[in-house]
């Protein structure tokens, strides 16, 4: 049987979205690409919500593109995190 946790807060909270981010990484010059948030000036990896259907690397890649014009393919799936505390 299936349970749906927090969905008290549903309601009151909005939609749940999906989100990702990528690690780009320049072995080279051993630097990892940040970008700069437009809303609060902070800097932090390029990411953003999944559309519909998309895959984790599908949204990093086309988020990737979004924010900084850069084609880039991912390589893998470094991790999965949650934060139930933190509904979007």
């Amino acid at each position: 049987m299936s349970q749906v946790l927090f969905g008290h807060r549903l309601g009151k909270q909005g939609q749940i979205r999906i989100g990702c981010c990528a690690v780009i990484f320049d072995s080279k010059r051993e630097k990892v690409l940040l970008t700069q948030r437009t809303d609060n000036g902070r800097w932090c990896l390029p990411g953003g919500a999944m559309d519909s259907g998309e895959s984790a690397s599908e949204a990093c890649e086309r988020e990737v593109f979004e924010e900084t014009s850069l084609k880039v393919k991912a390589k893998r799936l470094i991790g999965v995190y949650s934060n139930p505390d933190q509904l979007v």
